[in-house]
């Protein structure tokens, strides 16, 4: 066969193959999107060219979504307690619940996949996540995209998932509030606790459950504020991954001795001061035993993520609050939860929020 016929067939067979190999793909990709990007982890991802209706699998970027764009938010992922609609517009309070994949749940696809959202978001959490690998979440949701973020529940590195869901929702200028917002009062608390040494922090144990005698180490998303905000960490426990609350007795708790506990259980702080057993504990003698907000989301705590920013400067002041005197929860609360939790606060709502009872008598915040 002449030569150049031989390349000639070549050249088509490959064509073929190339047309082929690009109509396969097409096929599979997700969703009818008209544009690709790349997620977080690195992955190329068809989506949409808006994006306006969207799921996520865990709170933490539930969250995120809510404070970017809440009326791109689809559904929640578990029940809102009363308590948690107080603090949200009517709106967003009947959204589906749509379950998920965080901690011990496993969600269900043809829950999210009724829903017919333009994306779902999955972060890919390094600090303790139970969820499917994205391939995985990826197969079990069909023909919508699912989005990867990268660990958006670190608080020392909060930006880039608040920077990169803006992006993609079309609600850049609100990612960039927050990020500001943040950026403040990470450069605020670091600007004094990173001049206290050692020996002058305070000790610190995180009481959860309803005993107190549950608790997450360093290393643990859930107590990630502590180490942040200045303080030790005294629980030398081992790490359990996913919903945390590792288990520890009295026993440990009164070697440790912490100057302070920080705790959101109302159940356990109500208690603690009359509980016999915690009477030997430094932080009960001396009325250091503080109860975190916990609505419409934690500010310690539960779940970690974008929620606990302003924590920041309420675990700050609550470790060392002769150095942040300067910090003005009031204003703080009332900016943060217009701004990003999109409900005016009345006076009569911040004193709830900020209750009393969350501090001794002779420890109040400067309003």
């Amino acid at each position: 066969m002449d030569k150049k016929i031989v390349v000639a067939l070549i050249a088509v067979v490959a064509l073929i193959t190339v047309i082929a190999a690009y109509t396969c793909y097409s096929n599979s990709i997700p969703g009818t999107g008209n544009t690709t990007i790349t997620d977080m982890t690195g992955r190329s991802v068809h989506v949409p060219g808006e994006i306006n209706k969207v799921l996520t699998v865990s709170p933490p970027t539930t969250n995120l979504v809510y404070m970017l764009a809440p009326d791109k938010l689809e559904g929640w992922n578990f029940n809102l307690t009363d308590n948690e609609k107080e603090y949200m517009p009517s709106k967003y309070q009947s959204l589906p619940i749509i379950g998920g994949w965080f901690s011990t749940y496993q969600g269900n696809p043809e829950t999210f996949i009724a829903q017919s959202p333009d994306v779902i978001l999955d972060d890919v959490n390094v600090m303790g996540n139970s969820s499917p690998t994205l391939d995985t979440m990826q197969n079990k949701m069909g023909s919508i995209s699912v989005v990867g973020l990268n660990s958006s529940t670190n608080i020392t590195n909060y930006a880039p998932s608040i920077k990169f869901v803006g992006k993609l929702l079309g609600a850049e200028d609100q990612a960039n509030k927050l990020i500001n917002f943040y950026d403040n009062m990470t450069t605020t608390v670091n600007s004094t606790v990173s001049n206290i040494s050692q020996g002058d922090k305070v000790t610190v144990y995180y009481a959860e459950g309803t005993s107190g005698l549950q608790t997450d180490p360093n290393g643990s998303a859930h107590s990630q504020l502590i180490t942040f905000c200045g303080g030790i960490n005294v629980a030398n426990v081992a790490l359990k991954q996913g919903n945390g609350m590792s288990d520890v007795s009295m026993e440990q708790l009164l070697v440790w001795n912490p100057e302070v506990i920080i705790t959101n259980n109302p159940q356990f702080y109500n208690g603690v001061y009359s509980n016999s057993s915690w009477q030997d504990v430094t932080a009960v003698q001396n009325k250091r035993v503080y109860l975190a907000p916990t609505v419409p989301e934690g500010w310690f705590d539960r779940p970690p993520g974008v929620n606990t920013i302003i924590g920041i400067p309420w675990t700050a002041k609550v470790l060392y609050p002769d150095k942040f005197q300067n910090l003005n929860m009031t204003s703080l609360t009332e900016e943060f939860y217009s701004e990003f939790y999109h409900v005016n606060l009345t006076d009569s709502d911040v004193k709830n929020i900020l209750s009393n009872e969350t501090f001794n008598d002779t420890q109040t915040y400067n309003t």
